[in-house]
């Protein structure tokens, strides 16, 4: 009995198995700042960074043909806009760099060769905005900061996979990253005075493309 209790045990355990598909890939993403939840009249993190390129790991584990749990693990880099040029009156130097560790879950509208999907992230993000400001008057308005941040959020997702292979998926998807509690700091002792991340708001949306393979 206790033999025919360990082999049930064994056929069950293997179907669960193989009825788990864990994919891992790569992704790179073109990202597109936004000025979302920041009025009209508001400085926006699309006034003063430029678009901006990306890559990231992805896993994905299928808990069944229409869910999946995954990480996504990225880097995004963006310059500044034309905002910081300050009418030429000193050489100027800004970027924007974001490390995104994020875990996601994703519903799949079909099993077929074609999967469209939604998706929803969240997790951390660290943000690393440096400005370089070297004026070239004879007073002192020269500014230099590098503000880093770990600040929270999340990422919607609308994309789909297409299966290149039985162990091989095209992932294509278009992604909100929506930074939670992103604030400006004015510092008033500093020689000159200066405002830290004007623009409060760091969202963006990014269109990423990426393959995943079976394990």
């Amino acid at each position: 009995m206790r033999y025919l209790a360990v082999i049930v045990l064994f056929f069950a355990l293997s179907g669960i198995l193989t009825a788990q598909d864990y994919f891992i890939g790569g992704k790179i993403g073109y990202s597109f700042p936004t000025n979302i939840g920041r009025s009209s009249d508001e400085l926006g993190f699309k006034d003063v960074a430029k678009n901006g390129w990306g890559v990231a790991f992805s896993g994905k584990w299928f808990y069944n043909k229409r869910l999946t749990l995954g990480c996504d693990i990225g880097y995004q880099s963006q310059g500044g806009s034309d905002f910081w040029d300050v009418n030429n009156f000193g050489e100027i130097s800004t970027s924007y760099h974001t490390i995104r560790m994020l875990i996601n879950g994703a519903y799949y509208f079909s099993h077929d060769e074609f999967r469209p999907y939604l998706g929803l992230s969240f997790g951390a993000y660290y943000l690393v905005n440096t400005i370089d400001f070297s004026a070239n008057s004879l007073t002192n308005q020269s500014i230099k900061y590098t503000a880093q941040n770990w600040k929270p959020g999340v990422a919607p997702q609308l994309g789909a996979l297409i299966e290149l292979s039985k162990n091989t998926f095209l992932d294509v998807n278009v992604q909100m990253d929506l930074i939670a509690n992103m604030q400006a700091v004015y510092y008033p002792e500093a020689e000159p005075p200066y405002t830290e991340n004007p623009h409060e708001k760091q969202n963006q949306v990014s269109i990423n493309v990426g393959l995943l393979f079976g394990l």
